[in-house]
């Protein structure tokens, strides 16, 4: 109605990538949810780790099976390795398992006593790995028959002071689990860490605890309650970013998707203030902007550079769009949808004008009393409205019954000073 008239989500998903190391994230691993926990976001170090190790470090919070290493001390050639990569891969949930890295990891290539260390683009193609003795706090410090076969972890702290994040369980009590790095010094041994975290080493042949490891995409999601999904986010088609400027009521329409077939929640927001919220919006909807689409929305904006933005979301991730445009609207004018009939005439009426109006506005108003006639007499009241003084009708026939309308107009003069029309009040009889 006015020229320059102004009327005025806690996500519940976020990024793998965005956890704390030492949080639980879940895995179906069997069909059973199992806890992992984040022990490294992004590669620990580019001078030992192939590139592809950057992502999200996940290790099986306890352990998970019982296995002899193999039949020596060389990992990639062991039955665990073999075991890790067949039997355990093919257990965990197929959406998480299409999603698992293929990286090269830092090992002994072959035995303690016979190979040699790989590291970077050299590293042991796998996919699901055991942590080695340096990746869990380990050095040649604490023991020279550690081989160097990675850095590190930030889960993990330095030689003993970090023992207590090294203890895993097999059930209700504190077990022993393998580590991939052999005992250097021979082709038998190879390290493990004890009940109480600390390192030990041990024949290949004996049985012990394993802890399944392996690195995920840090975009993959995390629900509240810790569950690891693979999610495809929505996405936005849309008219155009810079529509310019506009001055009249526009229709900017989108097309929202969802590949996964989510149904979307979709919030249309007018310079980050929400002004529409759909729920349930199937993938393929096509809709439009509804602040800017009709005249009584256009005409609460002000006139001015604007921002309309579309946020999606399939409730795992939510993506945006926007688009700019600057209103530019130096002109208004206000009339009765419906005019007001009575019975008998209308001789004399009253009208007046409040807001704001710039002195040298070109500012008009009129009135008629036979509305209702296909060519109603619209009778120029401007000096009336502007003195607040009573209004003589003139005419004196109204074909199909006295009824009053008026119209009042405004334009933006020389000065260019913006201004709006609050309300039109009046009387007549």
């Amino acid at each position: 109605m006015g020229l320059n008239e102004n009327k005025e989500v806690t996500m519940a998903n976020v990024k793998l990538g965005t956890k704390a190391v030492g949080s639980i994230v879940k895995i179906k691993v069997n069909g059973a949810s199992k806890d992992f926990i984040v022990v490294q976001q992004g590669n620990p170090n580019t001078s030992t780790y192939d590139s592809s190790c950057n992502g999200t470090w996940l290790l099986m919070k306890d352990i998970y099976t019982t296995s002899t290493f193999g039949n020596n001390n060389s990992y990639k050639d062991s039955s665990i390795h073999t075991y890790l990569n067949g039997t355990f891969y093919n257990l965990i949930d197929s959406n998480i398992r299409a999603a698992i890295k293929q990286v090269k990891i830092p090992y002994q290539n072959g035995t303690g006593s016979g190979g040699s260390l790989a590291t970077g683009s050299n590293g042991l193609s796998t996919k699901v790995f055991l942590l080695s003795g340096y990746e869990v706090g380990w050095t040649t410090s604490d023991n020279g028959y550690f081989p160097k076969d990675g850095v590190r972890l930030a889960y993990f702290g330095n030689s003993s002071s970090g023992n207590s994040k090294r203890i895993a369980y097999n059930g209700s009590s504190a077990a022993i689990w393998w580590l991939r790095s052999p005992l250097t010094g021979n082709s038998d041994g190879v390290w493990y860490v004890d009940t109480d975290g600390s390192y030990f080493n041990s024949w290949y042949l004996n049985s012990y605890g394993v802890r399944p490891a392996f690195i995920l995409p840090s975009t993959l999601v995390v629900s509240d309650d810790g569950t690891v999904s693979v999610n495809t986010a929505p996405t936005v088609s849309t008219d155009g970013a810079a529509l310019g400027r506009e001055n009249a009521a526009f229709a900017w329409k989108y097309t929202v998707r969802d590949a996964d077939g989510d149904t979307l929640t979709v919030t249309e927001k007018l310079d980050g203030k929400t002004t529409k919220t759909r729920t349930g919006v199937a993938s393929g909807t096509a809709l439009t902007f509804e602040q800017t689409a009709s005249a009584a929305g256009f005409q609460k904006i002000l006139n001015g550079n604007h921002t309309i933005t579309v946020e999606v979301s399939d409730g795992k991730e939510t993506v945006s769009t926007s688009a700019t445009f600057t209103k530019a609207v130096h002109a208004a004018s206000v009339t009765l949808a419906e005019p007001l009939a009575v019975e008998g005439d209308i001789t004399v009426a009253v009208l007046q004008v409040t807001g704001s109006i710039p002195d040298d506005a070109k500012f008009k108003a009129e009135v008629t009393n036979n509305a209702l006639d296909s060519s109603p007499v619209w009778q120029d009241a401007t000096t009336e409205v502007k003195k607040g003084v009573n209004i003589v009708f003139e005419n004196k026939t109204a074909t199909n019954g006295a009824a009053f309308n008026f119209r009042v107009s405004v334009e933006r003069g020389e000065s260019g000073e913006g201004g709006y029309i609050e309300a039109v009040s009046g009387a007549f009889q």
